[in-house]
């Protein structure tokens, strides 16, 4: 598989509650005629049976990926998705393990593989996508632990940049903290 770029997704205006859960597919700017799950393509790579998409919905705090295998004239293969209802799977990195494989990183140590499963005669009428989770990552692929080590950088920068001095309640005036005067005594 080789990351590639070219494709998006049509963008959407007004409310976004009012949305449709599909997106008009575009390569290079031009309609392909198909719509598919998502917002926003998060990353994209031509493999040995035509493309493959991961892409998203770009919302805050239940954030999913989709997956989707092209055909190279743009003809929906197979689909799949990773998420969880009311949870949050923010996709940090991923990389080509083969040309069937992607290696996902997720959260800190939370890695999954997606494998594109050709069709088998007799046994299977169409390719399939299947998103596993794969514990041995950490352990195995170099790239996993760089990652993560990015990933901790990253969360430390943010923390500090979060960090607010605590204010003593000795110091608030009188009034401001919301309470009736009578019961800060």
């Amino acid at each position: 598989m080789q990351p590639i770029r070219g494709f998006s997704l049509e963008a959407h205006t007004g409310d976004p509650d009012s949305w449709p859960e599909t997106s008009a597919l575009l390569f290079e700017g031009r309609s392909t005629g198909v719509r598919i799950a998502g917002y926003q393509v998060e990353a994209q790579y031509h493999c040995r049976h035509g493309f493959l998409l991961i892409t998203s919905f770009d919302c805050p705090y239940e954030e999913s990926s989709h997956f989707v295998l092209l055909d190279p004239r743009f003809r929906v293969l197979a689909t799949a998705e990773l998420g969880a209802l009311y949870g949050s799977l923010l996709l940090h990195a991923h990389w080509p393990l083969d040309e069937d494989s992607l290696q996902l990183h997720y959260q800190m140590r939370r890695f999954y593989r997606l494998r594109v499963r050709p069709p088998k005669p007799l046994l299977r009428r169409g390719f399939a996508l299947r998103v596993a989770r794969d514990e041995r990552a950490w352990d195995e692929d170099p790239r996993a632990k760089a990652s993560v080590q990015a990933l901790e950088r990253a969360v430390a920068v943010q923390r500090q940049d979060a960090i607010v001095d605590p204010v003593p309640v000795t110091d608030l005036e009188e009034g401001l903290s919301g309470l009736p005067e009578d019961r800060l005594r």
